[in-house]
C-alpha cells in the first residue's frame, strides 16, 4: 500500500520544521473555522437528542481536532516543502514500495 506523499513528508525529518508547523497551523485554522460554522447545527441536535448528542459530540470533536489538521497538513506539505526534497522523498518511496 502506498502512503500519500503528504504523510511521508510530515514524518520525514529532512522536511523543515517551519513547513510542518505552517501546514499544521493552517489545518488547525481550517478545522476551527468549520467547527465555528457547525455550532448552530450541533446546538439544535443536542437540544433534540441530549443523551445522544453530547457524548457523540465530544467523541467526534476530539477526533476532528486531531485528524483534521493532520489531513490538511498532508495536503499542504507537498507545496510548502522545497521541490528537490519532495522529488527525492517521492523517488525513495517509489523505490521502497512493493510492486
Amino acid at each position: 500500500m502506498k502512503k500519500p506523499l503528504g504523510y511521508l513528508l510530515l514524518r520525514d525529518p529532512r522536511v523543515p520544521i517551519r513547513a510542518k508547523l505552517i501546514a499544521l497551523g493552517a489545518g488547525a485554522a481550517v478545522v476551527t473555522a468549520i467547527e465555528l460554522l457547525q455550532i448552530p447545527f450541533e446546538t439544535i441536535a443536542a437540544a433534540l437528542l441530549p443523551f445522544v448528542g453530547i457524548p457523540g459530540d465530544l467523541a467526534l470533536d476530539g477526533a476532528e481536532a486531531i485528524i483534521g489538521p493532520i489531513l490538511v497538513a498532508c495536503l499542504l506539505l507537498p507545496r510548502l516543502t522545497p521541490v528537490d526534497l519532495v522529488r527525492r522523498i517521492r523517488a525513495e518511496a517509489e523505490c521502497h514500495s512493493p510492486a
